[in-house]
Protein backbone atom coordinates (compact mmCIF):
# COMPACT_ATOMS: atom_id res chain seq x y z
CA UNK A 1 0.00 0.00 0.00
CA UNK A 2 1.58 3.44 -1.19
CA UNK A 3 1.88 6.38 1.29
CA UNK A 4 -1.32 8.14 0.09
CA UNK A 5 -4.61 7.50 1.86
CA UNK A 6 -7.14 5.44 -0.71
CA UNK A 7 -4.58 4.19 -3.30
CA UNK A 8 -1.73 2.23 -4.57
CA UNK A 9 0.24 5.39 -6.34
CA UNK A 10 2.98 4.64 -3.62
CA UNK A 11 5.09 8.12 -2.72
CA UNK A 12 5.34 9.88 0.77
CA UNK A 13 4.82 13.67 1.88
CA UNK A 14 8.01 15.37 2.71
CA UNK A 15 6.77 15.69 6.98
CA UNK A 16 7.20 19.67 6.89
CA UNK A 17 5.28 19.88 3.65
CA UNK A 18 2.43 18.05 5.18
CA UNK A 19 2.36 19.41 8.67
CA UNK A 20 2.25 23.37 6.03
CA UNK A 21 -0.95 22.00 4.22
CA UNK A 22 -2.93 20.35 7.15
CA UNK A 23 -1.83 23.54 8.46
CA UNK A 24 -3.44 25.97 6.34
CA UNK A 25 -6.75 23.84 5.78
CA UNK A 26 -7.53 23.87 9.18
CA UNK A 27 -7.21 27.26 9.07
CA UNK A 28 -9.55 27.31 5.98
CA UNK A 29 -11.95 25.74 7.17
CA UNK A 30 -12.28 27.13 10.88
CA UNK A 31 -12.37 30.46 9.10
CA UNK A 32 -15.26 29.50 6.61
CA UNK A 33 -17.92 27.68 9.26
CA UNK A 34 -17.21 24.44 8.46
CA UNK A 35 -16.42 21.71 10.57
CA UNK A 36 -12.98 19.50 10.31
CA UNK A 37 -13.22 16.29 9.27
CA UNK A 38 -12.36 13.42 11.68
CA UNK A 39 -10.99 16.19 13.86
CA UNK A 40 -8.91 14.31 16.57
CA UNK A 41 -7.99 15.91 19.69
CA UNK A 42 -5.09 14.54 21.83
CA UNK A 43 -4.12 15.35 25.16
CA UNK A 44 -2.13 13.76 28.13
CA UNK A 45 -5.77 12.38 29.09
CA UNK A 46 -6.35 10.69 25.86
CA UNK A 47 -7.78 11.11 22.58
CA UNK A 48 -11.39 12.40 21.32
CA UNK A 49 -13.76 13.01 18.66
CA UNK A 50 -16.35 14.33 18.00
CA UNK A 51 -19.64 12.26 16.07
CA UNK A 52 -21.62 14.53 14.45
CA UNK A 53 -25.42 13.48 14.04
CA UNK A 54 -27.67 13.94 10.49
CA UNK A 55 -28.36 17.52 11.51
CA UNK A 56 -25.95 20.52 12.00
CA UNK A 57 -24.27 20.70 15.42
CA UNK A 58 -25.42 17.92 17.09
CA UNK A 59 -23.18 15.81 18.25
CA UNK A 60 -21.77 13.26 20.91
CA UNK A 61 -17.82 12.99 21.88
CA UNK A 62 -16.01 9.84 21.86
CA UNK A 63 -12.71 9.87 24.06
CA UNK A 64 -10.33 6.84 24.96
CA UNK A 65 -8.90 7.61 28.60
CA UNK A 66 -6.12 5.88 30.13
CA UNK A 67 -7.15 2.99 32.88
CA UNK A 68 -6.29 -0.60 33.67
CA UNK A 69 -9.64 -2.65 32.12
CA UNK A 70 -10.03 -6.08 32.07
CA UNK A 71 -12.44 -5.73 29.52
CA UNK A 72 -13.32 -3.45 26.99
CA UNK A 73 -15.52 -0.91 28.73
CA UNK A 74 -17.90 1.67 27.79
CA UNK A 75 -18.96 4.53 29.69
CA UNK A 76 -21.95 7.09 29.24
CA UNK A 77 -24.24 4.71 27.39
CA UNK A 78 -25.46 2.68 30.25
CA UNK A 79 -28.99 1.81 28.93
CA UNK A 80 -27.63 -0.25 26.49
CA UNK A 81 -26.19 -3.68 26.66
CA UNK A 82 -22.48 -4.13 25.92
CA UNK A 83 -23.07 -6.77 23.33
CA UNK A 84 -25.61 -4.37 21.76
CA UNK A 85 -23.61 -1.34 21.32
CA UNK A 86 -22.67 -0.26 18.07
CA UNK A 87 -19.01 0.92 19.25
CA UNK A 88 -18.77 -2.24 20.89
CA UNK A 89 -19.69 -3.96 17.47
CA UNK A 90 -17.18 -1.84 15.68
CA UNK A 91 -14.73 -2.89 18.21
CA UNK A 92 -15.40 -6.55 17.10
CA UNK A 93 -15.18 -5.64 13.64
CA UNK A 94 -11.78 -3.68 13.64
CA UNK A 95 -10.08 -7.16 15.15
CA UNK A 96 -11.98 -9.26 13.14
CA UNK A 97 -10.88 -7.16 9.66
CA UNK A 98 -7.92 -6.28 11.34
CA UNK A 99 -6.81 -9.61 12.95
CA UNK A 100 -4.40 -6.93 15.12
CA UNK A 101 -4.02 -7.61 18.75
CA UNK A 102 -2.77 -4.09 19.76
CA UNK A 103 -6.11 -2.55 18.90
CA UNK A 104 -7.05 -5.08 22.10
CA UNK A 105 -4.16 -4.68 24.22
CA UNK A 106 -4.71 -0.32 23.15
CA UNK A 107 -8.51 -1.66 25.24
CA UNK A 108 -7.12 -3.01 28.49
CA UNK A 109 -5.50 0.27 29.05
CA UNK A 110 -8.16 2.56 27.62
CA UNK A 111 -11.89 3.11 28.40
CA UNK A 112 -14.21 4.12 25.78
CA UNK A 113 -16.21 7.19 27.37
CA UNK A 114 -19.02 8.88 25.47
CA UNK A 115 -20.21 12.27 25.94
CA UNK A 116 -24.11 12.27 24.47
CA UNK A 117 -25.34 15.39 22.77
CA UNK A 118 -27.41 13.53 20.49
CA UNK A 119 -30.78 12.45 21.96
CA UNK A 120 -31.34 8.83 21.79
CA UNK A 121 -33.81 7.00 19.53
CA UNK A 122 -34.21 10.39 17.68
CA UNK A 123 -33.74 8.95 14.56
CA UNK A 124 -30.50 11.14 14.08
CA UNK A 125 -27.70 8.27 13.42
CA UNK A 126 -26.33 8.97 16.69
CA UNK A 127 -25.54 5.54 17.09
CA UNK A 128 -24.08 4.76 13.30
CA UNK A 129 -22.04 8.14 13.91
CA UNK A 130 -20.65 7.01 17.11
CA UNK A 131 -19.43 3.37 15.20
CA UNK A 132 -17.51 5.88 12.40
CA UNK A 133 -15.85 7.90 14.78
CA UNK A 134 -14.93 5.06 16.71
CA UNK A 135 -13.53 3.52 13.71
CA UNK A 136 -11.53 6.68 12.71
CA UNK A 137 -10.61 7.23 16.22
CA UNK A 138 -9.17 3.69 16.85
CA UNK A 139 -7.07 4.12 13.59
CA UNK A 140 -5.20 7.35 14.42
CA UNK A 141 -4.38 5.65 18.36
CA UNK A 142 -3.66 2.35 17.01
CA UNK A 143 -1.51 3.77 13.81
CA UNK A 144 -3.60 1.76 11.92
CA UNK A 145 -2.69 1.54 7.99
CA UNK A 146 -6.47 1.47 6.35
CA UNK A 147 -8.32 3.72 3.44
CA UNK A 148 -11.48 4.90 3.57
CA UNK A 149 -12.88 2.31 2.09
CA UNK A 150 -11.56 -0.09 4.09
CA UNK A 151 -12.86 1.20 7.03
CA UNK A 152 -16.08 1.55 5.36
CA UNK A 153 -15.95 -1.89 4.76
CA UNK A 154 -15.54 -2.72 8.43
CA UNK A 155 -18.18 -0.11 9.33
CA UNK A 156 -20.25 -2.23 7.02
CA UNK A 157 -20.36 -5.11 9.78
CA UNK A 158 -21.69 -2.96 12.58
CA UNK A 159 -24.69 -1.24 10.12
CA UNK A 160 -25.60 -0.12 6.96
CA UNK A 161 -25.28 3.92 7.89
CA UNK A 162 -21.57 3.77 9.40
CA UNK A 163 -20.02 3.47 6.11
CA UNK A 164 -21.87 6.75 4.89
CA UNK A 165 -20.68 8.50 8.32
CA UNK A 166 -17.32 7.17 7.54
CA UNK A 167 -16.77 9.00 4.47
CA UNK A 168 -19.01 11.59 5.54
CA UNK A 169 -18.19 12.11 9.22
CA UNK A 170 -19.82 15.58 9.26
CA UNK A 171 -23.04 14.74 7.53
CA UNK A 172 -25.85 17.28 7.40
CA UNK A 173 -29.13 15.87 5.45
Amino acid sequence: MGGFEGGDEGGYWDVDTLSTLVSKQANHKSTNGYREKHAIQRSDSGYSIKAYSKVKDLYDTISFIPCECQTFTIEGCDDIPLESNTIYKAFEALIDFTDDLDIADFFHAHKVVVTKGIPVSAGLSGASSDAAAFIHLVKEACNLILNNDELAQIGSAVSADVPYFIHNPSANI
